[in-house]
């Protein structure tokens, strides 16, 4: 076997390839230096069945040996496998059980009976990998699929995960608060955080403390006297006339004007953090348009818009400082007013985003400079997309990770939200998850055969086009045009006759053009819409040949990624028949009409599937006006 044939996910630091192949004795032993080391060696017998645990051997040469080496770096390894043996030395068991998911996929590649002999030598170039998942704006997963997610992160050596909560959890203090939502309880919370504990995994608590919080205030009159708007989209400040339309929401943020906003907060604390092994907390704080508009508008005319945010941190601060936490927050808003990076207090974590492929990522130097902690949080470009933006995605985490690294970021988070209903779900991500848990531990992984390893390690496929297939899928979601939001194909699947989309007029646009992000001036027309479908004809037939494959699939990902292809599929149908301001006949309509609720019926099924009831209606109601539209 030679090094390229290893499809590892993250790659290895160093991988030298020796000559042949280890088999593991019948009887053999598996040592162990100590207690702590019982969960990656029983992760090892679960490989090899037919060895013994056991601590100190006597002098006697163990089938597998784990070691502890203080002179292997934190979380790294060395793992090397011989003719006469297969040892793992760590510094601690957190590097061990990284080493054990090496292991893993190794055996996963060839054979547990015989594995090639090779030396690996690997360690992290952030202390910190994690995902950022929404639990809002839509679906709520089941905690056995969130357990399932803990886990394969887990074996990719992801070791920090966050879920995105505004509404989506029980508080019996507020009862009102999620209802009708499946929200997540305490119990869910108390058993995920175990289970993430046992992996090497930190749980930590994110809940929305200022913005983004319309799903609690609209709908519960008694939180309205907390929100900037007073709960009724009520403006005083002449700058409210000046927010762009998807800025404005009704009962959007929390009010610093209004004190008693910090007693409910401390409420919401006190049921909410306890459950958290983490001494962490994201307090978000993301994306507060309508700061200063409303009650506050005094307060930030005497004080500075800046500095009145800068209060509500240091009160969060103070607050989470009660439950044993240290808070986080998105760095998005602080960016406008730099002059106050410097009086950010020093034990708190900035977390810098942004989710372009040309955001500026050398900008991330201004928290180090400012002597904060800080992580660099790039996103998977899935969400207001059928399918991800998988070359907008890997041009953003390569982006962050390198200049992450590159100033001293503590972590590399990367997101992936919810906008809209949540409509992507999370199995259209785990390109975006893997490809981010790759760059956080090796920024120097080689990036060009991602894909590949990627088809055949985690999707277990053999298939020889399915790699290519993959990437063009990404490419052909990458689409976008000016004025409507990420890829084109969502705004199309659910656009009705008349939409402006159809129109065929020039129109700034972004593809990927020879494995580059451009910029032209391109049509959205019905020739542009028959082309797609004959594409998306061959990667349907590519992924569905790769989910029959004896083995393949294992995690089921690729029933989802089929609806993707046919979701996107009937949008590009919609521009046939609709482009160039085209009238459809009745016929065409009717098809679309059936293909469209058919499409519903399998959009239910994949979401029931794996999530709770949460809040699907939000979706289907676009899909039922959808519909209604397509008459002749």
């Amino acid at each position: 076997m030679t090094q390229s044939q290893l499809n590892l996910i993250p790659y290895p630091k160093k991988l030298k390839m020796l000559a042949g192949t280890f088999t593991p004795p019948a009887q053999g032993v598996i040592e162990i230096p100590d207690h702590r080391y019982t969960p990656v060696a029983e992760g090892l017998k679960a490989l090899f069945p037919m060895c013994a645990i056991h601590a100190g051997t006597g002098g006697r040469q163990a089938g597998i040996a784990i070691r502890q080496d203080g002179r292997q770096p934190p979380q790294g390894y060395r793992l090397r496998i011989t003719a006469r043996q297969a040892t793992l030395d760590a510094s601690d068991e957190q590097g061990a059980f990284h080493g054990l998911q090496t292991l893993r996929q190794i055996a996963a590649d060839t054979s547990a009976t015989a594995l090639p002999c090779l030396e690996i030598l690997d360690a992290p170039d952030f202390t910190e990998r994690g995902i950022y998942y929404d639990v809002c704006r839509g679906r709520v997963p089941k905690l056995e699929r969130l357990m399932e997610l803990a886990e394969l992160l887990a074996r990719h050596k992801i070791n920090h995960l966050q879920l995105y909560i505004e509404h989506t959890f029980v508080f019996r203090g507020h009862p009102a608060i999620g209802r009708g939502a499946s929200p997540l309880t305490a119990e869910d919370i108390l058993k995920l955080d175990a289970f993430c504990r046992a992996r090497h995994i930190e749980l930590v608590p994110s809940l929305a403390t200022f913005g983004h919080l319309e799903t609690v205030i609209r709908p519960n009159p008694e939180y309205h006297p907390l929100a900037e708007d007073w709960g009724t989209g009520r403006y005083v400040s002449p700058e409210a006339e000046k927010m762009k339309r998807w800025m404005t929401h009704i009962g959007w943020s929390l009010s610093p004007a209004n004190p008693k906003i910090y007693d409910f907060l401390d409420s919401l604390f006190a049921e909410f953090l306890p459950l958290f092994s983490s001494k962490r907390f994201n307090v978000c704080c993301d994306e507060t348009f309508d700061l200063g508009l409303g009650q506050s508008h005094e307060l930030c005319q005497r004080r500075g818009k800046g500095r009145v945010y800068l209060d509500h941190i240091r009160k969060l601060e103070r607050l989470a400082r009660k439950y044993g936490k240290r808070i986080m927050f998105w760095g998005d808003i602080i960016r406008h007013h730099p002059e106050l990076i410097p009086e950010i207090p020093k034990n708190v974590t900035v977390l810098d985003w942004g989710y372009n492929h040309n955001t500026p990522f050398e900008a991330i130097r201004d928290f180090r400079k400012a002597g904060l902690e800080f992580f660099a949080c790039p996103g998977t470009s899935a969400w207001v997309s059928l399918f991800p933006r998988l070359k907008e995605s890997r041009a953003n985490i390569t982006g962050f990770a390198q200049a992450g690294h590159r100033h001293g970021a503590r972590g590399l988070l990367t997101t992936d939200w919810g906008d809209g209903g949540h409509y992507n779900f999370m199995e259209y991500s785990w390109y975006g998850y893997l490809f981010g848990a790759e760059q956080g531990w090796n920024t120097g992984a080689p990036a060009g055969d991602f894909t590949g390893r990627f088809a055949r390690g985690f999707l277990r496929s053999r298939s020889r086009g399915l790699p290519a297939a993959i990437d063009e899928l990404g490419e052909i979601s990458h689409r976008s045009v000016q004025g409507h939001y990420q890829s084109v194909w969502q705004h199309l699947f659910f656009a009705t006759p008349g939409h402006d989309l159809f129109d065929s007029r020039l129109r700034k646009t972004w593809v990927v053009k020879n494995n580059t992000i451009c910029e032209v001036n391109a049509r959205l027309n019905a020739q542009l819409g028959r082309d797609t479908m004959r594409r998306l004809d061959h990667i349907r037939d590519v992924f569905a040949e790769a989910s029959r494959e004896s083995g393949a699939d294992p995690h089921g990902i690729l029933p989802y990624w089929i609806f993707a292809v046919d979701t996107i599929a009937h949008a590009a149908g919609k521009l046939a028949a609709f482009g160039d301001s085209g009238k459809p006949t009745a016929a065409q309509c009717r098809q679309l009409r059936g293909e469209m609720q058919q499409l519903m019926k399998r959009f239910q099924v994949l979401w029931h599937a794996r999530n709770r009831p949460s809040e699907i209606r939000v979706t289907l109601k676009r899909y039922r006006r959808a519909i209604k539209g397509l008459t002749a």
